[in-house]
C-alpha cells in the first residue's frame, strides 16, 4: 500500500540517477577531449535529469511522510526510512527484503554520482590551471619556457 508507491518512486529514482551517471560519464569524456559542443549538450541534459531527480525526491520524501503517519511513527528525515524499514519487517519480510535492497541500489548510484562529480571537478581545476599556466607563459616574461618548467 503506502510502500508500493515508495517503491516505485525509488525505483524511478534509481533510474534517474543511472541517466545522470551516464551524463556525468559524457560530460567527463567531452571535457577530456575539449568537445564544447557535447559539453553544452551534456550539462543540459545534466539540468534536466537533475531536475527530474530532485521532483522525485520530493515526492519519494512525501510518501515517506504519509506512511509514517498513516502507522503514527515520529520520525526525523535521517531516521524515516529505518522506521518505515521496521514497519515493514513486521508486516510482510518479502517487501522488506526489496526495500532494502532497493535502498542499497540507490545509496550506490548516488556514490557514483559522488565520485563522477569529483572526478569532473579535478578535471574542470586541472584544465583551468593548465590553460592559466600557459596563459602566464605566453604573455608573462619569458624567463622560463612553458615547456621546459618541472610541475
Amino acid at each position: 500500500m503506502y510502500y508500493d508507491e515508495i517503491l516505485k518512486l525509488t525505483y524511478e529514482q534509481i533510474t534517474y540517477l543511472s541517466d545522470f551517471i551516464n551524463t556525468l560519464k559524457k560530460l567527463q569524456r567531452s571535457i577530456v577531449n575539449s568537445e564544447l559542443d557535447d559539453i553544452e549538450i551534456a550539462i543540459e541534459q545534466e539540468e534536466k535529469i537533475l531536475h527530474r531527480i530532485k521532483n522525485c525526491e520530493d515526492k519519494r520524501a512525501e510518501a515517506v511522510n504519509i506512511a509514517l503517519k498513516h502507522y503514527q511513527i515520529e520520525a526525523d528525515k535521517n531516521e524515516a526510512l529505518d522506521k518505515l524499514a521496521d514497519v515493514l519487517l513486521a508486516i510482510d519480510p518479502e517487501v522488506y527484503e526489496e526495500f532494502n535492497q532497493v535502498r542499497t541500489i540507490l545509496l550506490e548510484r548516488v556514490k557514483e554520482v559522488l565520485l563522477l562529480n569529483s572526478q569532473n571537478e579535478i578535471i574542470i581545476s586541472n584544465s583551468r590551471k593548465f590553460i592559466r599556466d600557459l596563459i602566464k607563459n605566453i604573455l608573462g616574461t619569458k624567463k622560463e619556457n612553458f615547456f621546459d618548467r618541472k610541475a
